[in-house]
């Protein structure tokens, strides 16, 4: 191959890559994939490659989880409730579909709101600042709990309802239900997975959606190795942090996250207004 098509292809890694990361790290990964695009000059792959993207890290969530889902799916539901916070039972499928419900309401009804005013790296970076400090003052201000409490169906929703606010790009889903379960009592670590299995629904309907929409429009597209390549990419990256995650989260907390955003933020918008 020559340079061009290696280029070609290193454009679905750096996307698939960013993705399958940031979908569950805390910084956004909307708002990642836009500064990618604009910073190494990537045109917009289109809805179809989104979807691609969206799809794959549905997959590593089911594959990571697997164990849960079948659990959940076919538990009895005569089982005695336990006492742990994210017991994989029927009572946590109903929670995790009460938590998809804002975010499926505001993504329907505000998507073309958010595609004509958010999408550029400046309005993603000044959301990553706010993002940050969002973070370091939960921190400061929480007090973490000894043991997680059992979620009931207002925690969901509620959990949920930070979930819609991260339809906007700059601002981290993960992140956003992270603070959510910690709000509602849950430690780190119990957080976390439940953000995660959250994604699920939340991820699939993306997905779903531009698959649906590409197909309606007329624009799948034909070069396979470069979504396939992406794809890939998306589904073992995503795969290999959550694990890095769940574990990371049983010691740390996100303030690690909060710099981040904090110095991607301001060099974004450094960089915006002296081009």
């Amino acid at each position: 191959m020559d340079t061009g098509t290696w280029w070609y292809l290193g454009q679905a890694v750096i996307l698939g890559l960013v993705q399958g990361l940031t979908e569950f790290i805390p910084v956004s990964s909307s708002g990642h994939l836009i500064i990618a695009r604009e910073l190494l000059g990537l045109k917009d792959s289109g809805l179809f490659f989104d979807a691609v993207l969206h799809l794959a890290t549905f997959l590593a969530i089911l594959i990571y989880f697997r164990r849960d889902w079948w659990q959940m799916l076919t538990i009895s539901l005569a089982k005695k409730e336990s006492k742990t916070p994210l017991v994989a039972d029927r009572r946590l499928l109903g929670l995790i579909l009460m938590a998809t419900i804002p975010g499926l309401l505001v993504g329907y009804f505000s998507h073309s709101w958010i595609e004509n005013n958010f999408r550029s790296s400046l309005s993603v970076a000044i959301l990553m600042l706010a993002i940050g400090l969002v973070y370091l003052a939960f921190e400061y201000w929480s007090k973490l709990p000894k043991m997680s409490r059992t979620l009931n169906n207002f925690d969901a929703f509620g959990i949920g309802l930070a979930q819609a606010i991260a339809v906007i790009p700059g601002i981290s889903r993960s992140g956003m239900t992270m603070l959510g379960g910690r709000y509602v009592g849950l430690n780190r670590e119990a957080a976390a997975k439940f953000s995660f299995m959250l994604a699920a629904p939340i991820v699939a309907a993306a997905g779903g959606y531009g698959l649906l929409q590409a197909i309606k429009d007329n624009l799948i597209r034909q070069d396979y190795l470069f979504w396939l390549v992406a794809f890939a990419v998306s589904l073992i990256s995503g795969l290999l942090v959550i694990g890095w995650l769940l574990k990371f989260f049983q010691k740390h907390s996100l303030n690690w996250f909060a710099y981040y955003l904090l110095v991607v933020g301001t060099g974004i918008i450094v960089y915006s207004l002296l081009r």
